[in-house]
């Protein structure tokens, strides 16, 4: 097993850091603050971070550059799918246009983790908001793949806890999913348009920990087919292979760790998202920073940008 190093990148230390998104054109690593409605770029050669905050937003539940669009990118803000347009350097970000919302069907919702597929779609899920109860306790989310053309949402399925963490293999045709608050990692099989059949379950986080606390969060997938999970409340990272079988624990000197992208220029390096927010017990001094981790031995997938 290859000898890795992690190493804190030079960012805020953020309440509830998510969503990385690595965009090759820039070298870049997009992430953001999700309940302070705060997205960041940090740029890999200068090793430094631009932060702003978007203005007219609520939340802030990820952040994905738009393919063929310079400085503009969607995010997720409550129920909303907004357009934004922001430099990369300065402090604003200001909205563009509201894309598509739920409406008030979905009102006491909030969008959490979205990502674009090889082709572009944008797959995002909701959970029940925090004001509105616990999302740990409430399965009102739903799961659902934008149709850009249509402009509408299409539910893929219902009775969600957290939505969050989603990975690809096209060579597989498994889509990889992770609900926090059932505690477990799915795997689907999806069809030429993205949509989703065949639910099992992938890694039962129940069955393989000892901490009833540790929860599964964001994930992403290595050119190999092994998803790395992120376990919320776990210190780590858990590489598990195509078959479900724990590989690895990458640790993670953060308790709160929820999400992972692989970046840098060869694509060989794993940023991992955590967050600073006190949630169940008292953080240390590394909560809510961004790590990078190096020397895994593999390799991730460039991620995509969203074609509206």
């Amino acid at each position: 097993m290859a000898n890795y190093k992690v190493e804190e990148i030079s960012a805020p230390k953020l309440d509830l850091g998510e969503g990385p998104h690595w965009d090759g054109k820039s070298q870049s690593l997009y992430f953001v603050d999700m309940f302070k409605a705060g997205v960041h770029r940090w740029d890999y050669h200068k090793n430094k971070t631009f932060s702003a905050s978007v203005e007219g937003c609520t939340w802030v539940s990820f952040i994905i550059p738009v393919k063929g669009r310079s400085n503009e990118f969607v995010v997720g803000d409550g129920t909303r799918l907004v357009l934004i347009t922001w430099n990369g350097t300065s402090d604003k970000a200001k909205i563009v246009k509201v894309i598509a919302d739920l409406g008030e069907a979905g009102q006491s919702n909030r969008f959490n983790d979205g990502k674009a597929d090889s082709k572009g779609r944008l797959f995002t899920g909701t959970m029940k908001a925090e004001p509105f109860g616990n999302p740990f306790e409430i399965n009102s989310g739903k799961f659902f793949r934008f149709d850009a053309r249509g402009v509408k949402f299409v539910e893929q399925f219902d009775k969600v806890f957290i939505s969050n963490g989603l990975a690809w293999n096209d060579k597989t045709k498994k889509f990889y999913y992770a609900d926090t608050g059932a505690y477990d990692v799915k795997v689907f099989d999806f069809d030429d348009n993205g949509d989703l059949s065949n639910r099992k379950t992938f890694y039962d986080m129940t069955a393989n920990t000892t901490d009833p606390k540790e929860a599964p969060d964001g994930m992403t997938i290595d050119t190999d087919g092994n998803i790395f999970l992120a376990v919320f409340h776990g210190s780590k990272v858990l590489k598990i292979s195509p078959s479900g079988q724990l590989l690895q624990e990458i640790m993670v000197p953060a308790k709160q760790v929820t999400s992972v992208a692989f970046g840098g220029p060869n694509l060989d390096e794993l940023f991992v998202t955590t967050a600073g927010q006190p949630f169940l017990e008292p953080q240390g001094p590394q909560a809510g920073a961004t790590f990078k981790v190096s020397g895994l031995g593999v390799r991730g997938f460039p991620m995509t940008d969203v074609d509206l």
